[in-house]
C-alpha cells in the first residue's frame, strides 16, 4: 500500500498474530512483571491488529479483554480497591483502554500521511489526562509513564510535560512504525516524516541529559531520618478498639513507645527532621492528647522537626478515623497539620480538603501528605507553586505494589524541582532529590534495621511544569479535537473502515 491510499481494514493475514503477540507484550509492559521496554513495543501490534481487523467491535471487545487480563495477571495483588469492585475496575479499565485504538482505526484513515500518526498518541494523552489528572479515585496509579521509573534521563521530561509530555512520546513511536509498515518501509515517502520524529525523541533525550549534567542545587543539606519502629499488622489491631478496647490502648502504647525512643536515638544522633510512617500514630481518642503532648515535648527538647502521622479512632458510631500528618516544631508547637485526601472513599477515613500546608523552616519551606496523596498530581502541584523545598510523605503499603508505589513519588520530586522524604511501613522507602536522583531507600521487606537517613537538600529547584501545569494535558485535548475537525472534513461521504 502506498501514499495515503491506506484504508482500513487492511489485508493481513496475520491480524489475530499480531493480536496474541500484543497480549504477550502487554502482560510484561507493567505492574509487577514489568519490562520498560516493552510499554513501547506492545502498542505497535495492538494498532496492526486494530488496522486489520475486519469487525472493529470483535476488535474492540479482544483488546478489552486483554486490557483485563494484563491486570488480573500483572497488576495481582496491587490495585487497592476491595472486592467485588476491583472486578468492577478491572473491567471497566480494560473496556476503558481501548478508546484510543477506536479513534484511531476511525479518525487515521481519514487524516492519512504523517498527520495521522498523531492520533493514536494524542488519543492515549487525552484519556489518562482525563481520567487520571482529572478525576480518578485512585489519581494517576496506572499511569503509562510509570513503566519508566528509573530512566533518569527521559523523566526529566517531566519538569516541562508533567507525565502527560511522557505518555504522548511512549505512544508516537508505535504509531509511526505503523505508518511506515503500511507503506511498505517506502524511504523516499517516509524519510521525511521518520527524521523528524527522530528528531523530536533525540532532543528530548539531549534535554535529560544536559539537565542531569548541569544539575545545581544550592549549598547545605539537612540530616532527616524516617523511622519504622514497629510494623504491626494493622488489620489486625484496628479491629480491637471495639472488640477488646483495653488491649488496643495497651498495643497502641507500646508502639508508640518504640517510635519515641527510635526518635530520640536518631534526633542524638544529629537528625534535624525526623518522620515516622503511615499508621505509626495509631491511636485511640482518648490517647489522642497524651501522644500529642508527647511528640511536641520530644520535638522542643530535642530542637527537631518531628512528624507524626496520627490515625485516630474514635469511640462515635458513624464517626470516620482521621489520619494526619502532624508536624511539631522546635518550639514544640504544631506547625503543619494535614488530612489525608487520597483513598479515603476505600479506607473510610475523613477525607482531607487538598490542600498542601506548608511552613518556612532554617531547612527550607517544608510541607507534607500522606501515601496515596502523592498520586494526585494537581494537588502536589500546590507544592510546586508555593516552591516547597522539601515534601515529606508517610506510607503505608504492602508487597505486592513494591517497589512501584515508592517510585511514583520519585516524578513528583522532577515535576515540582522539590525533594521527596516517603517513609513506606510495608513498602519501598525513598528520598529523591529535585532531580529524581536517589539519596537514600529501604525495602522494608530486606532491611534489617528500619532507618532511613538521608542529607536532603535545603532548597529546590523552579521548574516549568510547576508554573504551566497541565498545558500538555489540554494541548492534547486541543490537538486531537483539532484532528478529528480535520478528519471530519477530509473524510466527507469516504469510507471510515470500520463497523
Amino acid at each position: 500500500m502506498q501514499g495515503d491510499n491506506v484504508r482500513y481494514p487492511l489485508a493481513d493475514r496475520r491480524t489475530w498474530l499480531w493480536f496474541a503477540v500484543g497480549l504477550v507484550l502487554l502482560v510484561f509492559s507493567s505492574g509487577r512483571l514489568a519490562v520498560p521496554l516493552l510499554a513501547w513495543v506492545a502498542p505497535v501490534f495492538f494498532l496492526r491488529f486494530m488496522r486489520s481487523v475486519q469487525r472493529v467491535s470483535l476488535g474492540l471487545l479482544a483488546v478489552a479483554l486483554a486490557g483485563m487480563a494484563m491486570l488480573a495477571i500483572s497488576w495481582r495483588g496491587m490495585i487497592a480497591v476491595p472486592p467485588p469492585a476491583d472486578s468492577l475496575f478491572i473491567v471497566f479499565t480494560g473496556l476503558l483502554s481501548t478508546l484510543p485504538l477506536w479513534v484511531d482505526r476511525r479518525l487515521t484513515p481519514r487524516l492519512g500521511g504523517f498527520t495521522g500518526t498523531l492520533v493514536f498518541p494524542l488519543a492515549s494523552t487525552v484519556l489518562e489526562f482525563a481520567n487520571m489528572g482529572l478525576g480518578s479515585p485512585l489519581g494517576s496509579f496506572g499511569a503509562t509513564a510509570y513503566s519508566q521509573a528509573g530512566n533518569l534521563v527521559l523523566l526529566q521530561l517531566l519538569s516541562v510535560t508533567g507525565i502527560w509530555g511522557l505518555t504522548l512520546l511512549m505512544a508516537w513511536p508505535a504509531s509511526l512504525f505503523n505508518w511506515a509498515w503500511e507503506r511498505g518501509w517506502d524511504w523516499p515517502e517516509l524519510h521525511r516524516g521518520l527524521m523528524a520524529a527522530a528528531a523530536v525523541l533525540s532532543a528530548v533525550w539531549l534535554f535529560g541529559e544536559i539537565r542531569l549534567a548541569a544539575a545545581d542545587l544550592a549549598p547545605g543539606t539537612v540530616r532527616v531520618a524516617a523511622v519504622t519502629a514497629a510494623s504491626p499488622d494493622l488489620n489486625e489491631l484496628m479491629p480491637q478498639r471495639r472488640a477488646d478496647p483495653a488491649a488496643f490502648r495497651t498495643n497502641t502504647a507500646a508502639m508508640r513507645d518504640a517510635y519515641f525512643a527510635a526518635s530520640l536515638r536518631e534526633a542524638r544522633a544529629g537528625a534535624e527532621i525526623v518522620l515516622w510512617p503511615e499508621g505509626a500514630g495509631l491511636v485511640a481518642e482518648e490517647d489522642e492528647p497524651d501522644l500529642t503532648t508527647r511528640a511536641a515535648a520530644m520535638a522542643r527538647d530535642e530542637s527537631l522537626y518531628l512528624a507524626v502521622p496520627f490515625f485516630t479512632l474514635f469511640a462515635a458510631e458513624g464517626r470516620p478515623p482521621e489520619n494526619r500528618l502532624r508536624v511539631f516544631g522546635p518550639s514544640g508547637e504544631l506547625v503543619l497539620d494535614h488530612v489525608k485526601y487520597g483513598g479515603n472513599v476505600i479506607e473510610g477515613s475523613l477525607k482531607g480538603d487538598g490542600k498542601l500546608r506548608w511552613v518556612d523552616t532554617p531547612f527550607g519551606r517544608l510541607s507534607g501528605v500522606i501515601c496515596w496523596d502523592t498520586d494526585f498530581i494537581p494537588n502536589i502541584r500546590q507544592a510546586g507553586r508555593q516552591r516547597v523545598d522539601i515534601l515529606l510523605s508517610p506510607a503505608h503499603d504492602w508487597e505486592a505494589i513494591t517497589p512501584l508505589h515508592g517510585q511514583m513519588s520519585v516524578f513528583r520530586a522532577i515535576e515540582n524541582g522539590l525533594s521527596v522524604v516517603r517513609l513506606a511501613d510495608q513498602g519501598l522507602s525513598i528520598v529523591a532529590d529535585p532531580y529524581g536522583r536517589t539519596l537514600a531507600a529501604m525495602d522494608h521487606f530486606r532491611a534489617t534495621e528500619r532507618v532511613m537517613v538521608a542529607q536532603v537538600p535545603l532548597r529546590g529547584v523552579a521548574t516549568i511544569y510547576a508554573r504551566i501545569g497541565d498545558l500538555c494535558g489540554w494541548l492534547s485535548v486541543l490537538g486531537l479535537a483539532l484532528l478529528a475537525i480535520l478528519g471530519w472534513r477530509r473524510g466527507r461521504g469516504e469510507p471510515d473502515g470500520g463497523r
